[in-house]
């Protein structure tokens, strides 16, 4: 059935989309039913979880072989910047706010953040480092906010139903359009998460300058609207650096995370030259930090 939704690129329901996530698994499930009935000589059996297992690995071909990108500008500085859920709830901003002062990134795209998360931010010595600040907090999930060590210009609010932060910033390369996200998530508010996907595929078709879209997006490659967004030019800095299968998500249950949701992806002639996930005190997302560049133009 997962297989089905994918070839028919179906997510019309919270419940696919959350099982969708599962896909990967799925994939290696069925290769070990079909190890054990070729065992037991159930040829039947054989046939239909190979077929199912080859038709996920193909559909994962492009995170592992991942197309390559351009090469940057010639003695390209970079831009740093750092995405750091840190969940509403989370009790340890001071924590946070330490780690946060250890990091080189240049700018920090916070979400979930709220005015408590705020006030105890703005009170440490982190603020300091990050003058120029745009700060849209909110209750529960809904905050989000953009912290530069380098001036910024706001742009338009994007069309999404969530809280999102479009803002460009004077980087040493150049000016970099820099959309902090957090989608809602599918079981939550399925048409509002299916709509704001639709709005980055948009985006990415409409983008005419470095541009990078960063935060919790709550969808992962195996969900077909999340490929739509990849579709459009958009392209995710982890399978680019050859992570593609690596998780984010979630770091507080026994187990280890399982499925990414926090992603950094660019186009308009923006390429990522590095990331690295980072623990976030008290959050159940990793954090991620990325290095992006424009890209050297094409011909000769």
């Amino acid at each position: 059935m997962i297989t089905l939704t994918q070839v028919l690129e179906w997510a019309v329901t919270p419940l696919v989309v959350v099982v969708q996530s599962l896909t990967p698994y799925l994939g290696v499930v069925m290769i070990v039913i079909a190890l054990v009935a070729l065992w037991t000589r159930r040829l039947l059996l054989v046939t239909v979880a190979a077929a199912i297992g080859f038709g996920i690995m193909v559909l994962g071909t492009p995170l592992a072989f991942p197309g390559e990108q351009p090469e940057p500008i010639a003695g390209a500085a970079g831009l740093e910047v750092a995405s750091v859920n840190l969940l509403f709830s989370n009790d340890r901003i001071a924590d946070v706010a330490e780690q946060m002062d250890q990091l080189t990134a240049d700018v920090i795209v916070f979400t979930e953040y709220t005015e408590q998360h705020q006030e105890a931010l703005l009170a440490s010595p982190v603020a300091g480092r990050y003058p120029y600040r745009t700060d849209r907090a909110g209750p529960r999930g809904e905050g989000v906010a953009i912290w530069s060590t380098m001036p910024v210009e706001r742009a338009e609010h994007p069309n999404t139903d969530s809280t999102s932060i479009d803002v460009t910033v004077s980087g040493p390369d150049g000016d970099i359009r820099v959309i902090g996200v957090h989608f809602p998530t599918p079981l939550d508010d399925f048409a509002s998460w299916s709509h704001d996907l639709r709005t980055a595929t948009k985006i990415g078709r409409a983008a005419d300058g470095p541009t990078l879209l960063i935060g919790d997006l709550n969808a992962s490659y195996w969900h077909p609207d999340f490929r739509r967004v990849l579709d459009e030019g958009f392209v995710d800095a982890h399978t680019a650096d050859g992570a593609g299968f690596s998780t984010s998500w979630p770091t507080t249950w026994p187990i280890p995370p399982f499925v990414r949701l926090d992603h950094a992806l660019t186009t308009g002639g923006l390429v990522a030259t590095d990331v690295e996930d980072v623990d976030v005190a008290g959050s159940d997302h990793l954090g991620m930090i990325v290095t992006v560049a424009p890209a050297r133009p094409a011909g000769p």
